[in-house]
């Protein structure tokens, strides 16, 4: 009797520990530095700088990337996932035709982007590893 007592109390010892660890890594995924990468960017260059602004709404698993280029042509608006540590943009069919990667690093904003390459589908490849093209962007001002 005692012994069917123990295996019992060690199944829900180890059903509370499997629960505990799925709630760990459930905040730990929502715990994404979203103040690391909002604000506005620049990326000077010889003449002019390329300015990004990133927002996050409160309760959107998104950010809103608002690429303002030099001004000389319309804001251009996407939405980035969350994922890990980093900000990504998928490719789409008439909206977007690169893979697009951002992650912040010593207050340094690295935006990796590569072209897509699409199938006989209209589905888009997955990049090569080495394929991205990288800009440093300089933090200029923080939400």
């Amino acid at each position: 009797m005692q012994q069917q007592y123990i295996t019992h109390m060690k199944k829900w010892l180890l059903a509370v520990i499997v629960l505990l660890l799925g709630w760990h890594c459930k905040t730990n995924n929502n715990s994404f530095p979203k103040a690391a990468f909002a604000g506005k960017w620049e990326y000077p260059q010889q003449h002019n700088s390329l300015v990004l602004v990133i927002k996050f709404e409160q309760g959107k698993d998104y950010a809103t990337i608002i690429d303002i280029g030099t001004g000389e042509a319309p804001p251009y608006q996407l939405k980035a996932k969350m994922l890990n540590d980093r900000l990504v943009i998928f490719p789409q069919t008439h909206v977007n035709d690169l893979h697009i990667e951002m992650m912040v690093k010593n207050n340094k904003l690295f935006f990796k982007s590569q072209i897509a390459i699409w199938d006989k589908d209209g589905n888009s490849l997955p990049p090569k590893i080495n394929g991205f093209s990288t800009r440093i962007y300089q933090r200029v001002t923080s939400n």
